[in-house]
């Protein structure tokens, strides 16, 4: 046997998930057909409160109307998970009154709680009876349902975050996935890689109890005389909604897409030629004397003298008749101006010594 693969030490155990398995010519009971639903429903809570942990996935927001006279609160419709993984599903809005008899000192603050239950429905006689004995009956069907309660008292194991202190406004991260703050105490054991979300009312911490409830918010009297109505503050909701990623597959066959789609960029104009500016005929400007120096008279700008045209060429129709004459009048003048020219006298040679 290998090394690497030999086992130092080892422990089994048993898990509390069962499934039920049957096979031919087997007498079944309702035990029997009654662990498939228990193992399904089981496995689901395992892993609702394991992936996502307890809290409000969607929907779920408290508000508040007066109407007549009386405070409404309005829940709006929508998706919970409870402490066990077990789901809370309100599905349309539902308004109840604050207080049904409108009591005026009735103060804050008030918290808002969704609890989960089940309805027995369709009764089904299970044994056959004699005519005088009467048939017992069992429920074959359960309902899943909800509760909406107005507290006065924050419940002290429920799913929920605490409350703010001194009002303090929560902290929010700017980024594109909208993630929540890690370091928040009802999130911190998520994070951390703990099991369960059952929070605790003072630190945040799990609890060991069936958290069937989760908190969706408080409710806060207005004290100014002038105006009348309650206040809601979520922040002591959990929310568990879950952060979903683009398909990788799809970016690649767009970034594709839009290589080949992608017209060709029009051709660059060539850099523009600036010429640069004549020379400037102006005079430089004087400097200004300093302190203490004597200021010199200023003298006269010079004036320009104009140019003598190239001696041997008077005008340009000189040299316009000088290119159109023949060549016979040109050897008259040049043989002319050779007869002109006065003869240089010869060197006398000496004799001898």
């Amino acid at each position: 046997m290998s090394g690497t693969n030999t086992t130092v030490n080892s422990v089994k155990g048993t898990s509390t998930l069962v499934r039920a398995r049957f096979g031919p010519g087997m007498l079944l009971q309702h035990e029997d057909l009654d662990q498939l639903n228990v193992y399904t429903r089981e496995l689901s809570r395992l892993m609702f409160r394991s992936l996502f942990g307890c809290g409000v996935i969607c929907g779920l927001v408290v508000t508040t109307e007066t109407k007549c006279g009386k405070v409404y609160v309005t829940v709006g419709a929508g998706l919970a998970l409870d402490g066990n993984g077990d789901p809370i599903y309100l599905p349309k809005d539902q308004t109840l009154p604050i207080d049904e008899n409108c009591d005026p000192n009735l103060s804050g603050p008030l918290w808002v709680v969704l609890c989960g239950n089940t309805k027995c429905c369709a009764p089904r006689t299970a044994i056959c009876s004699s005519d005088d004995d009467e048939s017992p009956s069992v429920c074959t069907r359960e309902r899943d349902g909800y509760e909406i309660r107005i507290v006065r008292e924050r419940p002290r194991c429920i799913c929920g975050c605490p409350e703010p202190e001194n009002n303090a406004a929560g902290r929010l991260r700017d980024d594109d996935c909208k993630c929540v703050d890690p370091e928040l105490p009802c999130y911190v054991d998520h994070y951390d890689g703990k099991c369960g979300c059952c929070s605790d009312d003072s630190s945040g911490s799990d609890c060991n109890c069936n958290c069937e409830c989760v908190l969706l918010a408080s409710l806060k009297k207005i004290e100014d005389p002038a105006k009348s109505g309650w206040t809601v503050d979520h922040r002591v909701r959990r929310f568990v909604r879950p952060v979903l990623m683009r398909d990788p597959q799809v970016e690649k066959e767009e970034q594709a897409r839009t290589t080949i789609q992608a017209p060709a960029p029009p051709p660059q104009p060539p850099p523009a030629q600036t010429t640069p500016p004549p020379p400037s005929t102006k005079p430089p400007a004087p400097t200004p004397p300093t302190a203490g120096q004597p200021v010199s008279p200023a003298l006269p700008a010079p004036t320009p003298k104009p140019q003598e045209p190239f001696a041997g060429i008077t005008a340009t129709n000189d040299v316009v008749e000088k290119a159109a004459a023949t060549p016979a009048a040109m050897d008259a003048e040049e043989g002319q101006a050779k007869a002109t020219k006065p003869a240089r006298p010869r060197r006398q040679q000496r004799s001898g010594p």
